[in-house]
């Protein structure tokens, strides 16, 4: 209901008027520690007020007055919402049958057209095992079956109920996806059809490049001689979706995600990112210790993991738990991504694989920075979530220990300031 203020001695009442929403109350968030992840750093008793969805102030306790109608929730620890920096979450799901696996297209190896906001189910369980965890935002992407898979997009991993798609959206599209390595080599292989090898699948990924280069050169020549003859002149191209996607690359609109694990295979993504003046990011990165210098030269971040991904074939075999440390002591910008499983429960959760990292040099500044603020910035979202400053969403997670601690649970999960996730109910003042 609308409410309207009215005279009333010395004082102003609120009086309600029928048929008007009622304001939501505010809500107030104590935490024993507050880490931000932004420049307030981390509080000792601080709160975090919410008003309609979004943080309206955060600081010491003793300096935040709480309102006397406001929702509170009381928690040891307070992380800003974790990140998972790539999964196929939402595109391969929980049931693991072919009803509910959208993650690869088999139909050939160059999908740049693909858009995974167009297999992206809002109502796939495995959002729900995430958020449970802590995780609010998730970087969708599809697999890894082909050279060039398609355009990844940033979602959150609850709305409100009877939300459609636009209201988990973030970022879209956020990166469109290449794979290197084994997986693309052999997935047409008893098709005998191109790639199988890593010269194949690089030769593809070159030869997509650079058509879209001429692609866009001849639709920029035709709108040129077209404006300089009054609308006439040469016709461009036929429209092309793949091409339109790989120009978005090209003019560095989105980056390029190479996900790849041999060191060789790295080498060649950080080699087809500088041939074509790409806005590169590396994924999985295994065997990326080995040239860590070479990345962090690169100015190129990468999207780690999972950290604990099985040693089962050979592009594994080097696997390392002090990977993001070696990478982050040579200065590239590490995030923590959970990839794509193939067994129940399909999909791993980056807060353990960010703890097993700080637990092996990382650190747990490092590791809560890289599934907080570093990976909202690098992932293009930085002005909506990822640190607890006013104007952003309110996007929280509650935990009653180290976040990194594995015996420590989740409490609550708010989500646009939204109670998404709860082992129990809130507690009012």
């Amino acid at each position: 209901m609308r409410f309207v203020a009215c005279a009333l001695g010395a004082g102003l009442v609120l009086l309600a008027l029928p048929g008007s929403a009622v304001a939501q109350p505010p809500i107030a968030i104590e935490a024993e520690t507050l880490y931000t992840s932004g420049p307030q750093g981390t509080l000792s008793n601080g709160v975090v007020l919410v008003r309609d969805g979004r943080i309206s102030l955060v600081g010491p306790a003793a300096e935040v007055e709480i309102p006397d109608d406001a929702l509170v929730y009381r928690a040891k620890v307070v992380t800003p919402g974790l990140i998972d920096a790539q999964s196929t979450v939402g595109l391969s799901g929980l049931y693991n049958v072919p009803a509910d696996q959208d993650h690869d297209e088999k139909s050939g190896p160059l999908q740049a057209g693909l858009r995974v906001i167009d297999g992206f189910n809002p109502e796939e369980p495995l959002l729900r095992w995430l958020l449970a965890h802590g995780v609010t935002a998730v970087q969708v992407s599809p697999g890894e079956a082909n050279p060039v898979a398609g355009q990844a997009g940033v979602f959150k991993t609850w709305a409100p109920p009877g939300s459609g798609v636009s209201e988990f959206e973030l970022r879209f599209p956020s990166a469109l996806v290449f794979n290197l390595g084994e997986t693309p080599k052999s997935t047409y292989a008893e098709a005998r059809r191109a790639p199988t090898t890593r010269m194949g699948t690089a030769a593809l990924i070159r030869g997509a490049l650079t058509e879209a280069g001429e692609y866009m050169g001849k639709r920029s020549a035709a709108s040129r001689a077209g404006s300089k003859r009054g609308g006439e002149g040469a016709q461009p191209p036929e429209r092309s979706l793949a091409n339109d996607a790989f120009a978005l690359v090209l003019t560095r609109e989105i980056p390029a995600l190479f996900v790849a694990r041999r060191e060789d295979d790295l080498e060649t993504a950080l080699r087809l990112g500088e041939e074509f003046g790409l806005e590169l990011q590396l994924a999985d990165a295994t065997e990326g210790y080995l040239l860590a210098d070479r990345i962090a030269r690169a100015g190129v971040p990468v999207l780690a993991g999972p950290v604990m991904e099985r040693v089962g074939r050979l592009e594994t075999m080097n696997a390392s738990f002090e990977n993001a440390a070696i990478l982050a002591a040579a200065g590239v910008p590490v995030l923590f991504r959970s990839g794509f499983e193939s067994y129940v429960p399909k999909v791993r959760v980056v807060l353990f694989e960010a703890a097993i990292a700080a637990a092996n040099g990382f650190g747990f500044d490092e590791a809560l920075d890289a599934l907080t603020s570093r990976a909202a910035r690098v992932l293009g979202v930085g002005d909506r979530i990822g640190s607890l400053e006013p104007g952003k969403d309110a996007d929280l997670v509650l935990f009653d220990g180290d976040p990194f601690e594995y015996r420590s649970r989740v409490e609550h999960v708010l989500v646009g300031g939204e109670l998404a996730y709860s082992h129990e109910r809130p507690r009012t003042r």
